[in-house]
């Protein structure tokens, strides 16, 4: 054969291969699935494969994908065949239990019909068609689940949301949570709450009343802004958490829902103010101050204050602060998708000891420029000026919720505590069987309707913050199947660069640092500019006081108007920086890495040039 025709023949023979295995591994290898991410992203977790060896009666799940008219729509497109290898994992795993179908309902079909009958959510197009996107499981006796819409911003929570289908279908009844709370929230002798409404509606309630003597069998338990409980109810709730290991602690240092007047216009007699678990808390390694509440600055609601003059302002108000997602933790599927951020009034504050022996997770915190106050002087409505005067950071952010998971020890290591009760001594656990979970939130006020629901008389009530949406997420993963609470870590790994992080961080802490003294140094002139102002028409008696006064008026002007021209520089060089950071990021990560490969390549052509010379 001639040499001519070998670079040819060898060029043709690499494209028939290519296309000939990627024919063979197409029909072969199409169920076939190797992950090779560190964190194994693109596998099924073992709490998915656990759910699904479990499965006894056959499920059929119906993919509703309108796949001709999302032809349009590439990142539709993307995430649906993303969606459809999930679901084909699924079926594989099942061994025939589980079997798919994928439905493309065309416009006004029965197929159309039974999407809508079933409650998903149609997305529209431009061209006024609607986009099905969603999935409805049902099993061998007509019990349904449905996904109503795969979302592509939620990719996050896509194995969860599987594997949950699988898990409500073989649910036999409704989970059971039980509540202990001093607040007036339940239905027989409060006002009607959106949040007890949502927890009706998914569970079975168990209220537990002052004085009890035992804790309801349930999944989980919600402690809310308890009374002082006894040295036996303390007992009870660290037995619950050790044989359960499941519990919900929401304290309150400063409960204005405890203190809300009744019918008769007056606060119950036996209202707290603040709440405590005493023993508990100390036992599992967190620092918490029934007298001390949190505050920020930088995260205030607004609220309208009124001038002795009559006039009103409106101010952000340090005490009640709205926390956006941006502070929250985004790999944790109960804060991962909460976009509106969650309102606080007058929270507290939780700290850890480092040998607690869980392993705590901060689901919350304020921002750096978080600060503690006493409870005490909170209680007295100081206004936002007051707060602000003497308010000083704390070092780092402060936790108002987190997450503490691991073995669960028993507070009462001597067994029951001596009373009237009689109690078997047998029946004491000192510690969990398996890993437990306790949920805290620093507050109790975050559930009420007024601090995430607004009512407008055209438009009704609308919801202003994810409160709702953060308990619920909260209560589910606590209440729900063991094997989807091990799917919280699912999210998509954030691989972020430590260095990167480290420097944005800390020109964001000297940003906010120089705008807080700023802002504060603008606040203090315009109030001076104010009090020259209203005693200007008093000083027009006396012309040098006049004259002193506009002179320090314009002064003032002069300053406030430098101040902040010097704040939108600062603004300014902070996105400067930042740009500049991440174009330096992106050079040295996209375009060096090509520029030595190609550099490479050219220097050993050469040398192979030189060798075959030689």
């Amino acid at each position: 054969m001639k040499r001519s025709l070998y670079l040819p023949l060898m060029i043709l023979s690499i494209i028939v291969l290519f296309v000939a295995g990627n024919h063979f591994a197409g029909h072969a290898l199409r169920g076939a699935r190797v992950d090779l991410t560190q964190s194994g992203l693109y596998g099924l977790s073992q709490g998915s494969r656990d759910i699904i060896d479990r499965l006894v009666e056959p499920v059929e799940w119906r993919f509703y994908y309108s796949r001709s008219i999302a032809a349009d729509s590439p990142a539709i497109r993307s995430y649906a065949s993303r969606v459809r290898e999930f679901l084909r994992a699924y079926e594989q795993r099942s061994g025939g239990r589980i079997r798919l179908v994928e439905i493309d309902p065309a416009p006004f079909s029965a197929d159309e019909d039974a999407a809508i009958a079933a409650g998903l959510t149609a997305l529209p197009t431009e061209t006024g068609e609607q986009i099905f996107f969603g999935l409805v499981a049902r099993n061998s006796i007509d019990e349904a689940a449905t996904i109503a819409l795969f979302d592509p911003a939620n990719e996050a929570r896509l194995e969860y949301e599987l594997s949950r289908t699988i898990a409500d279908i073989e649910r036999v009844s409704a989970p059971r949570l039980a509540i202990l709370t001093s607040l007036p929230i339940s239905p027989d002798n409060g006002a009607p709450n959106r949040f007890v409404s949502e927890l009706a509606s998914r569970y079975e309630l168990a209220w537990v009343e002052r004085g009890f003597d035992a804790i309801p069998d349930a999944s989980a338990l919600l402690v809310l802004h308890p009374w002082d409980l006894s040295e036996v109810e303390l007992y009870l709730v660290d037995q619950f958490a050790v044989t359960r290991g499941r519990l919900l602690v929401m304290l309150d240092p400063m409960a204005h829902m405890a203190l809300r007047p009744g019918p008769d216009g007056l606060p119950p007699l036996d209202a707290d103010r603040g709440s405590d678990l005493g023993p508990l808390m100390t036992h599992w390694g967190v620092q918490w101050d029934r007298e001390t509440v949190s505050m920020d600055r930088t995260l205030g609601l607004d609220v309208q204050v009124r001038e002795a003059d009559g006039r009103s302002r409106t101010l952000p108000y340090p005490l009640w602060y709205a926390v956006p997602g941006s502070l929250m933790d985004r790999e944790e599927l109960a804060t991962s998708n909460l976009d509106l951020g969650v309102n606080f009034g007058s929270p507290g504050a939780l700290f850890f000891d480092v040998e607690s022996g869980f392993a705590v997770t901060p689901l919350i915190e304020t921002s750096p420029q978080g600060a503690l106050l006493d409870a005490d002087i909170a209680a007295g409505s100081p206004s936002p000026d007051q707060l602000l005067r003497d308010y000083e950071a704390a070092p780092l952010p402060i936790t108002i919720a987190a997450r503490l998971e691991g073995a669960i020890s028993s507070a009462f290591p001597e067994g029951p505590p001596a009373s009237d009760l009689v109690f078997n001594p047998a029946d004491h656990r000192d510690v969990s069987d398996a890993v437990g979970e306790i949920i805290l939130v620093a507050d109790a006020d975050w559930l009420d309707n007024n601090y995430y629901v607004r009512s407008d008389p055209a438009l009704g009530d609308y919801i202003v913050a994810d409160n709702l949406n953060l308990a619920l997420n909260l209560i589910d993963s606590a209440v729900g199947d063991r094997a989807l609470i091990s799917l919280r870590s699912r999210t998509p790994a954030n691989r972020s660069m430590t260095r990167v992080d480290r420097l944005r961080t800390e020109a964001e802490t000297e940003y906010f640092a120089l705008q807080s003294q700023l802002e504060t140094e603008i606040e203090e002139a315009q109030a001076r500019l104010q009090s020259l102002t209203r005693s200007g028409s008093a000083s027009a008696l006396a012309s040098d006081a006049a004259r002193a006064g506009q002179a320090e008026a314009q002064a003032l002007r002069r300053q406030i108007s430098e101040t902040r021209e010097r704040l939108r520089e600062i603004e300014r060089e902070f996105r400067q920086d930042i740009d500049a950071l991440d174009a330096s990021l992106q050079f040295w990560t996209i375009g060096v890495p090509p520029a030595l490969v190609i550099f490479a390549g050219i220097a050993g052509a050469i040398f192979r040039r030189r060798r075959g010379r030689v």
